[in-house]
């Protein structure tokens, strides 16, 4: 059922037009790719909308300089749920400085399973609210292909309508009421990935440090440090084998929907986004993607996570797992930009994507 699921509809993706401008034969020039898409995820059900995307270099004369790339997304979901996304990735003249970040504004009804590694899925509540993310970094390059940067975020979440319960210990969730958190911090940031949407070789790994307050609250405030590790390798020149390795460790009144979570449609695919949340997270997962015939490729993947309260009580015992299989469809061969058609499967569930770009 899955693969008829997924032909029908990378079948009507193919249809749909979508024009690139700027010179092929010229890599220095603008490149945009405008991509009506047809999506699907557990957290959205189906859904519509645009993808615009770019792809160029900040300077015509350096081919060293590595190529920038934006993408925006805005979508609509028959779960009554409305997405704007803005992803962008800029370098400047001879990858000197380096911009990274991302806005996020969504009206998004959906699922809250409590807090722990142990909820059930049975205690499942619906929740229903608008948020806000601004995440910017601005970076300078120290070494080759090492960068140091500067931190800024922004999260508010407005609308929630009902007090959410921690079912572990009883107690009422902080910040579910509405929150509206500033964080600044820094980061150090290596990345020698060949292409930043499809690596096939390379490593990249990110450390970021960041110190949050609550303008709402005189008690809100936290820390956080997060890594981010990647490593690719493409084996016997077409199989790519991708590693991911994340941790993300909070100390203080971290709202619920800024705790690190388990789900979704790039950390341990097959879980609903936030099915297992808490102050602390590790988590492991790795791919394998072959290229099949004229745009179609094949993919594999697994992961193993957990979350905890307290970084103690992580445990051998308590890790989550999910492994699927996918589709992949190029719809830019020239950037190597990919739809992704993944289904993943976990203990207590299972899920469908459609998206674009890879996990990680």
């Amino acid at each position: 059922m899955f693969f008829l699921n997924a032909t029908l509809v990378l079948a009507f993706l193919i249809t749909l037009p979508f024009k690139v401008l700027g010179n092929d034969g010229d890599s220095t020039k603008l490149r945009i790719g405008i991509l009506p898409v047809a999506f699907y995820t557990p957290e959205t059900h189906l859904g519509f909308g645009g993808l615009l995307y770019s792809n160029f270099r900040t300077s015509h004369r350096d081919s060293l300089t590595k190529k920038s790339n934006t993408q925006t997304y805005l979508n609509f979901t028959s779960n009554k749920q409305a997405l704007f996304q803005n992803d962008y990735l800029i370098f400047s003249t001879q990858n000197k400085y380096l911009f990274k970040g991302r806005i996020d504004y969504i009206h998004f009804p959906e699922f809250y399973f409590g807090l722990g590694n142990e909820t059930k899925i049975e205690n499942k509540t619906q929740i229903d609210f608008n948020s806000f993310l601004l995440a910017t970094g601005f970076y300078r390059l120290v070494k080759k292909k090492v960068y140091t940067g500067l931190l800024f975020q922004q999260h508010n979440l407005w609308m929630l309508d009902q007090t959410l319960m921690s079912y572990n210990d009883d107690h009422e969730v902080y910040g579910n009421m509405g929150y509206n958190y500033s964080g600044i911090g820094i980061s150090i940031l290596i990345d020698n990935r060949d292409n930043s949407l499809n690596p096939r070789k390379g490593h990249y790994f990110e450390l970021n440090g960041l110190s949050y307050y609550d303008h709402s609250k005189t008690d809100g405030s936290f820390q956080s440090i997060l890594f981010d590790a990647r490593w690719y390798e493409t084996i016997r020149k077409k199989l790519v084998w991708n590693i991911n390795a994340i941790g993300a460790f909070n100390q203080g009144n971290v709202p619920f929907r800024m705790l690190p979570a388990i789900g979704g449609a790039r950390f341990m695919r097959g879980y609903y986004q936030g099915r297992f949340r808490d102050n602390n997270l590790i988590l492991a997962q790795q791919e394998f993607r072959y290229p099949l015939f004229w745009r179609f490729g094949f993919a594999c993947f697994m992961g193993m996570g957990q979350v905890a309260q307290q970084i103690g009580d992580f445990n051998a015992q308590r890790f989550h797992y999910n492994y699927g299989l996918g589709l992949r469809f190029v719809i830019d061969r020239k950037e190597n930009a990919s739809i992704r058609i993944d289904y993943g499967f976990t203990a207590d569930s299972q899920g469908m994507y459609i998206v674009f770009a890879e996990a990680f």
